[in-house]
């Protein structure tokens, strides 16, 4: 690894000599020159995506964040620039090309949607007018959320703004949205990239799909979701990739933005608070750059509230004939309530600052720091009915003697932190343009978890009723309030660390050149990365049990409050009286002699949940764009080459859980897959175009399903185990499109998609009966997970998306805009002797639609998000799969602009108290059940 990095950073620095020194004098040795320039609008805002050709030629370039755009090796002479960007009049600049000298232009467009004037901008149309044009100009299919844009939704992080996107599902923790899956495919089958480049996952679970709840939206400057890939990006991400773009700076005019806001979390009754800021300028006017040297952006965020949920969970059914004449059914033997209360804070900075030696030279540095913080306090109860010991008379209810009940408290501290680093640079040389970059990125999971256990002995307890979303098991002993019932039981401190990082070193190549009477761009690369990913328990992780007095250790000496919460599920139940915290706490570290640590058991915790893989890939591309009058065609050929090396424990116990041997096991694997692209666009008109892509990638399987480890959760009766022989996804793309963009901003379009994927990966869930493995036995009647490979998958779609505003309206209805888009996603996959499998992951319908109106800087709108069903796990049959029930969710949001500096604003959240719910099989059979309630903030944003 240390001599890996050492070439790459050797690499890169003669790189830098190079933009530094030789290229200094490159234009000079060209015979041609060269053509660099700025796109704005009237006020000097960048616009990105704008369209920039040479008259009379189909040689193009399109404009990057900042507006800026270069044209390499242009014969000299009198030239003639053609500029387009949607909502703007179409521009020509005549510029005189000299030999082996730099011609520098700022053109300014002006607006020419005249139908507008009696409307006022918005911020979001402008973000949308920028999102499209860069859409649109695309080689690839991609959506474009810019920063205004992003602004134009009540989402505070990058998961829940991407949400707004066709083909987009999110999954969520504690209400916010939290991961993102493309296109009906599972989580890992989906890149997260920052300024290009991936970041590592660092979750509970060992992902590799990144938590986004961690990245606020409004330290970026825009936001891709990249459908078809092209060969000079990575190949392992069958779904396509997100790529969070940090802000540069576009304008030697300062630029400062101010968000100030609070607000209510109506679930716990607790207020919250949101600030960001966002600067930009440019240094060092001269002739050769006018629009600076050197550019500075810096942008920060913070937001805090206290949040939380309501849950009931049900995650364990048997299968039982009760003899009562209905047959075998699935009983669930163990129900939990839950409430949860956190405080969470983000924080979010970026800077970037580059530096242009000269006009075809530059360097670009960034650093991006995300911190996610939760504390959380969580109480929980559970009842215990052991299938077995359960009966039921033909009218009766289900009744046991010998249930159990719990009363827990969790005390939880989880930081999340990601920081990434990047070091770009360009030059050219002659013809030839150059660019490196050298990249890295961490995150790192830390959690300090301590679970205090209380039980009680055989209780009598009933179920009237298996179906419906509040089942409960009742009792005669008032188990939900009866403190003489339980006795102190079990502390688990469940501690660990997960870390992720990527290290990254490119250098790519750009030729333009003719392809008969047409411009051709011939592209190469190679690459190099290092992805490491660990996960461990620290020395503070620890079992143990209660070993004192039953008296000392009753529950009636560690009582709360008289009724945590009445109206529990959105006042569905109750749930009765919970532990005091400090008394349990406290008693615990002013005990400790009346607890009895188990060695055994920390270790066994310890030393199944630890991993460390790494993975060392080495890639190189051939790309070729050819521009054949309205006909783009783009070819080439990926090859990626993987090494992989896991190390973890293989873990003995014996029939009473005891440690008998923990062995270190490594598994060392290499693989390499060619990857052949084909790309195409065609412009119908100046408006209308279709695309079409014939593609091939293939996804890693997340780092713990592959490692050779077991992990034991004694609490909550699961067993994970890896699976060291799983192997990668493979699968041919095919994707169409068809995009007409509307004179008044707006887009109307329709793509197709068909995946044909081998060896998905996909997560069983099934009960243990006990011969599974060895020493199986021990764990009967737990869950089980484990990952395996399926044989194959299709998956196909349609995604429909239309952005009007109705400008033909007469008068203030002008003001009026639609945005809606759905998508349909069907598969079909054959795993576990099973055929026909919905692949986990894929819902088959998602819908986004908003109404809003703006007239005279008052802007109010409504969203709606509708996310359908999917599988979240296999079982052993349709019965026993988990599935994530359909979900819609209704925002509101309005703002008045009181100045063109000053904005207020006020956003409620989950205005329906939308539910997520999983079930088990049935939709009668409640798995989990989580209300979050409805939030809400107002505020103040500032532009100067």
């Amino acid at each position: 690894m240390k001599q890996w990095i050492q070439k790459s950073l050797t690499a890169i620095l003669l790189f830098i000599l190079l933009c530094t020194g030789y290229s200094i004098t490159a234009v000079a040795q060209s015979g041609n020159g060269h053509v660099k320039g700025q796109i704005t609008d009237a006020d000097g805002g960048p616009l990105p995506g704008a369209s920039i050709l040479i008259k009379g030629t189909n040689q193009g370039v399109t404009s990057d964040l900042a507006g800026n755009f270069t044209f390499l090796n242009i014969t000299p002479g009198k030239h003639v620039l053609v500029a387009n960007y949607m909502g703007f009049k179409p521009m020509e600049i005549e510029v005189i090309v000299k030999n082996g000298e730099t011609v520098n232009t700022k053109v300014k467009l002006s607006s020419n949607v005249a139908s507008l004037r009696n409307v006022t901008i918005s911020s979001f149309r402008e973000g949308q007018q920028k999102a499209l044009n860069q859409q649109r100009n695309a080689d690839n299919i991609k959506q474009v959320i810019s920063a205004d844009l992003m602004g134009r939704f009540p989402d505070l992080n990058v998961a829940e703004a991407l949400q707004r996107l066709p083909g987009v599902t999110i999954g969520r923790e504690q209400g916010e949205g939290s991961t993102v899956q493309l296109r009906g495919t599972p989580g890992n089958f989906t890149n997260i990239n920052v300024n290009g480049e991936q970041i590592m996952g660092s979750r509970e679970e060992g992902q590799r799909n990144a938590q986004l709840d961690l990245v606020p939206a409004n330290i970026l400057s825009s936001m891709e979701v990249i459908k078809t890939l092209t060969p000079d990006q990575d190949g392992d991400a069958i779904a396509g990739a997100i790529n969070l773009k940090t802000p540069t700076a576009t304008s030697l005019k300062s630029r400062l933005s101010l968000d100030l806001g609070g607000g209510f979390n109506n679930l716990r009754k607790k207020f919250n608070g949101i600030g960001s800021a966002n600067f930009g300028k440019r240094f060092f006017s001269t002739d050769q750059l006018p629009n600076g040297k050197l550019g500075v952006a810096l942008s920060a965020s913070y937001y805090k509230t206290v949040n939380g949920y309501d849950e009931l969970n049900a995650q364990v059914w048997q299968e039982k004939n009760f003899n009562d004449g209905k047959g075998t059914i699935l009983f669930p033997t163990d129900i939990r309530l839950l409430y949860l209360e956190n405080e969470r804070t983000r924080k979010g900075t970026a800077a970037t600052v580059d530096y242009s030696f000269n006009p075809t030279t530059s360097l670009v540095a960034n650093v991006t720091y995300n911190e996610l913080d939760n504390e959380a306090t969580r109480y929980r109860k559970r009842t215990r009915m052991q299938t077995a010991n359960t009966t039921k008379t033909a009218t009766g209810p289900y009744t046991t003697t010998k249930g159990r009940s719990y009363n827990e408290l969790m005390e939880r501290t989880m930081d999340n932190a990601n920081l990434n680093f990047s070091l770009e640079g360009e030059t050219a040389i002659k013809k030839v343009k150059l660019d490196a970059g050298l990249f890295y990125t961490t995150t790192q999971l830390e959690q300090e978890a301590n679970t205090y256990n209380f039980i009680t002995g055989n209780i009598p307890l009933t179920i009237d009723n298996l179906s419906g979303d509040y089942i409960q098991a009742v009792s005669t002993s008032d188990w939900k309030n009866n403190g003489s019932l339980f006795t102190y039981n079990t502390i688990e401190g469940n501690n660990f660390n997960t870390k992720g990082r990527n290290f990254v070193g490119r250098l790519n190549m750009t030729l333009p050149y003719k392809w008969g009477n047409n411009d051709a761009t011939f592209k190469a690369g190679v690459k190099t990365k290092s992805m490491q990913n660990d996960r461990y328990r620290p020395a503070s992780t620890f079992v143990a049990n209660y070993s004192g007095t039953a008296a000392n250790g009753s529950l009636n000496n560690f009582l709360g409050e008289e009724e945590l919460s009445d109206d529990l599920l959105d006042g569905h139940l109750n749930f009765g009286r919970a532990v005091n915290k400090d008394a349990t706490i406290n008693y615990f570290k002013n005990n400790q002699g009346q607890f009895t640590f188990s060695p055994n058991l920390t270790a066994v915790s310890i030393a199944t949940y630890f991993y460390d893989a790494t993975e060392n890939v080495t890639s190189g591309y051939l790309m070729n764009r050819v521009q054949f009058n309205k006909l783009m065609l783009l070819g080439g050929l990926r090859v990626e080459r993987t090494s992989v090396d896991y190390d973890a424990n293989l873990v003995n116990q014996d029939a009473a859980g005891n440690l008998t041997s923990s062995v270190p096991s490594n598994k060392t694997n290499s693989y390499t897959k060619f990857l052949p692209n084909l790309q195409t666009k065609y412009d119908i008109s100046k408006n209308t175009l279709i695309r079409g892509a014939l593609s091939f990638g293939y996804s890693r399987p997340n780092f713990p399903d592959l490692v050779p480890s077991r992990v034991v959760a004694i609490l909550n009766q699961t067993v994970t185990d890896g699976n060291p022989e799983l192997q990668p996804a493979f699968a041919r793309n095919l994707d169409f499109s068809f995009e007409h963009y509307l004179k008044n901003l707006g887009i109307l379009s329709i793509g197709a998609f068909h995946k044909n994927i081998d060896k998905f990966q996909y997560l069983s869930v099934v009960t243990l009966k006990g011969d599974e493995f060895e020493g199986a036995n021990q764990y009967q009647n737990w869950i089980y997970s484990k990952t395996y490979n399926g044989n194959t998958a299709k998956v196909y779609g349609l995604e429909l998306n239309a952005q009007a505003n109705l400008t033909f309206l007469p008068g203030v209805l002008k003001g009026i805009s639609l945005y809606a888009n759905y998508t349909y996603a069907h598969s079909k996959a054959d795993a576990q002797l099973r055929k026909g499998l919905r692949l986990p992951g894929q819902a088959e319908h998602t819908a986004n639609g908003s109404l809003s109106y703006n007239y005279k800087g008052f802007t109010l709108q409504g969203n709606v998000n509708y996310n359908g069903s999917y599988t979240v796990s296999l079982g052993a049959n349709d019965a026993s799969d988990v599935i994530r029930n359909d979900r819609v969710q209704v925002d509101l949001n309005t703002s008045l602009k009181l100045s063109k500096r000053v904005t207020v604003y006020a956003e409620v959240v989950n205005l329906t108290n939308a539910p997520q719910i999983d079930y088990f099989g049935d939709r009668s059979r409640i798995y989990t059940l989580q209300y979050y309630s409805f939030s809400g903030r107002t505020g103040v944003k500032m532009r100067f």
